[in-house]
């Protein structure tokens, strides 16, 4: 048997009868394949390994267009897993969920347990809160003040809580924002005034600050570094400017 007989032979024959049941279908043949049938199929799939990619495909296309619909369902059934693919199971998953915001990271954990596992044992939530830490003054503010910046920028050893922990603690510090904001909004917060006034009361003419400290120029040829972190007292360090009263001043980490 050549490739054209096998090609010849899927051409409709006469004698060929398919009766449709509430069961399965049941058709009469030309002859049994129950003798030949492994032999036939074995020669079958040489014949077609030897053929090009389109010819492959036109044939199977000729086969499918020969069969019932009960086959077609259990064709679709063979095919169906083979062509779902999951793109995130195939790359870097980690690497690339964590890029999302909250948005999308709840709804990425509810499209499979694939994905929320990645989600879990990559830890991208506390990635996430991290991330918002390093590039936020405001989250790095809170993260200090409510003390959970200990959980942060560890690698996974025992004292890291699970991702659990992050998750349940990315809403209340929205939450906390949100609070903050409303109370700049409408007046509630409290005021504290430092006199950095020079001992003439010449005045200030520049001022500069940070989470730690602020630095304030005075008309009288001093620059006075205040302590924000102990407000009731407000210790300060007086330096004498080289250049006579200062019209601006910078600092970097090290002061």
């Amino acid at each position: 048997m050549d490739s054209q007989n096998l090609v010849d032979d899927l051409s409709p024959k006469k004698n060929t009868v398919l009766k449709l049941t509430n069961g399965p279908v049941v058709g009469s043949r030309k002859r049994p394949s129950e003798g030949n049938y492994e032999k036939e199929k074995e020669h079958c799939i040489a014949l077609f390994d030897q053929w090009s990619e389109a010819d492959q495909v036109e044939f199977v296309e000729r086969l499918i267009s020969r069969m019932c619909h009960y086959q077609h369902g259990h064709i679709n059934s063979y095919l169906k897993p083979m062509l779902q693919r999951d793109f995130i199971t195939a790359l870097p998953a980690e690497n690339i969920l964590s890029f999302l915001d909250a948005r999308s990271l709840c709804s990425a954990e509810l499209v499979c347990k694939e994905w929320q596992r990645v989600i879990s044992e990559g830890m991208l939530w506390k990635k996430l809160i991290e991330r918002m830490v390093r590039t936020d003054p405001l989250w790095k503010g809170l993260s200090e003040r409510h003390q959970w910046e200990k959980y942060l920028f560890k690698n996974r050893t025992s004292e890291v809580p699970p991702n659990s922990y992050y998750h349940s603690l990315y809403p209340k510090i929205i939450q906390d924002i949100e609070t903050i904001e409303a109370n700049w909004r409408c007046g509630r917060h409290n005021l504290q005034r430092i006199q950095c006034r020079s001992e003439n009361s010449k005045g200030v003419y520049c001022l500069q600050y940070d989470d730690d400290k602020i630095i304030s120029g005075l008309r009288d040829n001093s620059i006075k570094c205040w302590n924000i972190k102990r407000p009731a007292v407000w210790d300060h360090n007086v330096i004498t400017s080289p250049v006579g009263s200062p019209s601006s001043v910078n600092f970097t980490d090290y002061v």
